[in-house]
């Protein structure tokens, strides 16, 4: 009987392929949305630089057929057609393309973005929408089952996960008892001060790079704050995400009204960070907690840094479980 009902099965599935039916599947995105994507995809069109940092990570580039207009990485992907982004989307050159899947990765975007786009084209639409960390390795994880590269997302999250393991282990024997630098990423300049706030994959990165995030109780993730409350908190070190260098950040911030008062400014502890390897959640991610751990503990850092009891967020380097990175 089981072995007749195999034959069966078998028989329905080669009429399908013969025909050119494709059997669709159902998966959950970040979301929440219940996405019926083809059981091969084939045709992918990328709405933000780090779904197509991460597609192209996976071994899945060759299906990429076009990207939006801020996708610069890996540098081929320049060559391909552009298609705007999720917010202003180019229904007509997305169509053009036949894609039978948009990916987007974007931790800000709302599900009503993503229904009306996939209404509109016609094209199912898969979101990833990391919050922390974890968050982005689950989501290499999700994406690769979608087109076909579990395998390879598995490895690749494995060994994401064994460089924190040696970031960890390298602050711990670095810190020795010391307190860890209090740390001020800026994402915008004055006037309008934009930093890293709460409950965002940056703090993570912070946390996990040995340092914590001044500005970790902001309700917001990318709070706008005033000289006043960045002088309250004083950090122990200010990275400022640019790709400019190290030292001409240092010299400009030294000469913004009021940045004086600081002693990370005096000390001269303002450090540049490439914003693609902080502000992009894709598996370079990671190289933004190498590059951060180097800043905050290279050479003697901190020093003297003041503690901050009401952060909670400062034991999370020694309470967080590297397993718990790993997605099933």
């Amino acid at each position: 009987m089981h072995r007749r009902w195999r034959t069966v099965c078998g028989v329905v599935v080669a009429l399908g392929l013969l025909n050119g039916v494709t059997i669709a599947r159902t998966v959950r995105d970040d979301l929440g949305r219940t996405v019926t994507v083809p059981a091969r995809v084939r045709r992918i069109v990328s709405l933000t630089p780090a779904a197509t940092e991460s597609l192209f990570a996976l071994g899945a580039g060759e299906r990429v057929v076009g990207v939006c207009s801020a996708c610069d990485y890996p540098p081929s992907v320049k060559k391909l057609p552009q298609v705007g982004d999720f917010a202003k989307p180019s229904l007509e050159r997305i169509v053009a393309l036949r894609p039978d899947l948009i990916v987007i990765s974007s931790a800000t975007i709302p599900a009503a973005i993503a229904d009306d786009l996939q209404r509109r084209a016609g094209v199912p639409v898969f979101v990833l929408r990391p919050q922390t960390l974890q968050d982005v390795m689950r989501g290499l994880v999700k994406l690769g089952d979608v087109v076909h590269r579990l395998r390879r997302a598995r490895q690749l999250v494995a060994q994401l996960q064994r460089r924190l393991d040696a970031v960890t282990r390298q602050i711990k024997a670095r810190q020795r008892g010391r307190l860890r630098p209090t740390v001020v990423v800026e994402i915008a300049p004055p006037p309008s001060l934009m930093v890293v706030g709460s409950r965002n994959y940056i703090d993570d990165a912070i946390a996990r790079a040995g340092g914590r995030n001044a500005f970790a109780d902001a309700p917001q993730p990318f709070p706008v704050v005033s000289l006043e409350a960045l002088v309250a908190k004083d950090p122990d070190v200010y990275i400022v995400a640019t790709k400019k260098p190290s030292e001409a950040v240092r010299d400009a911030v030294r000469q913004r009204a009021g940045f004086g008062a600081l002693r990370c400014v005096r000390a001269g502890r303002v450090f540049a960070v490439d914003p693609d390897l902080l502000l992009r959640p894709t598996p370079r991610l990671v190289d933004g907690v190498e590059k951060l751990a180097q800043l905050l503990w290279q050479g003697g850092l901190p020093l003297k840094a003041t503690p901050h009891p009401a952060d909670k967020r400062a034991q999370m380097l020694d309470e967080v479980d590297p397993q718990g990175l790993v997605a099933p």
